[in-house]
């Protein structure tokens, strides 16, 4: 191997290991909740999304349907007219950066969301993968899990840069490949990572 091809290896495995580290470290603020009276208070909204990089209008009207109450945000808080249940602003926090800002692809955090025609989409500034946002998905409080080997019954409800079916299972996205949008498929998990799960399309409804 020459000096060059050498220097550029190098190179890709120095951004590699870079990426890697930057995905793990990522980390945003944990709510800082009170009450007062009926009103249910996060004190450091701002300083959480100021680390996940999001409009702040969106997060708040996201978390404000999420909820099916209404609010404000004041001095950097965000002040909820009602009590969410238990628990459920961590998981709505999560729930948002899986939907609007990590990669499906990577796992990266470092992502826009950006508008394309009348479609928004998140672009991947790591790996560039592309993911088209058609619809806003309803947070879930289920700890559902998948295990490997088993079958479960899926709707493709999106597709990878790959053409390949996106669906969600519990805090999983199941990529499917053969599938197409729409389809309600039988599928097998071939295997499971950190962030999906590879299915087997063993039969279409």
């Amino acid at each position: 191997m020459d000096e060059k091809s050498y220097s550029d290896l190098l190179k890709k495995v120095k951004s590699s290991v870079q990426k890697r580290e930057e995905k793990k470290r990522f980390q945003i603020p944990k709510p800082e909740i009170i009450t007062e009276g009926k009103l249910t208070i996060i004190k450091n909204f701002r300083d959480i999304v100021e680390v996940i990089n999001r409009d702040e209008s969106h997060i708040f009207k996201y978390l404000i349907k999420q909820f099916g109450l209404s609010g404000d945000v004041a001095d950097g808080r965000l002040i909820f007219k009602g009590k969410p249940p238990e628990g459920s602003i961590d998981k709505a926090f999560q729930e948002y950066l899986r939907t609007y800002v990590q990669c499906y692809e990577c796992g990266n955090y470092d992502t826009e969301m950006i508008r394309e025609f009348r479609n928004e989409v998140i672009r991947c500034k790591a790996c560039g993968a592309e993911r088209p946002l058609y619809a806003h998905k309803e947070i879930k409080y289920s700890e559902e899990k998948i295990e490997e080997g088993k079958t479960y019954e899926l709707e493709i409800t999106d597709l990878n840069r790959d053409g390949d079916g996106l669906s969600i299972k519990g805090d999983i996205t199941v990529i499917i490949p053969g599938a197409k949008k729409g389809q309600k498929v039988t599928v097998r998990i071939d295997r499971i990572r950190k962030n999906y799960a590879l299915g087997i399309m063993v039969k279409k409804a």
